[in-house]
């Protein structure tokens, strides 16, 4: 789902990752966090049981830059299926 925001000029882009356990979703945000330098990603915040599974979800934000003067952004989450 993608919000327009004209007045702020910005694009917020969310992507939700749903699927059964252990199908990589955690696993594929913990790699794009490493990927990302640290100024265009913010914290991946993850709660996750002792056993290191996703509890409730897991949310990873993203700053791509700018698009014909609109600032580019992704909220990424895993939901556990």
């Amino acid at each position: 789902m993608a919000l327009f925001n004209y007045a702020t000029k910005e694009i917020t882009i969310k992507i939700v990752y749903y699927g059964p356990g252990l199908s990589g979703k955690t696993t594929n945000l913990q790699y794009l966090h490493s990927i990302f330098e640290p100024a265009k990603r913010g914290k991946l915040l993850s709660l996750a049981t002792e056993a290191d599974r996703t509890l409730f979800f897991d949310f990873l934000p993203i700053e791509l830059g700018k698009i014909s003067d609109f600032s580019i952004r992704f909220q990424l989450y895993t939901v556990p299926g």
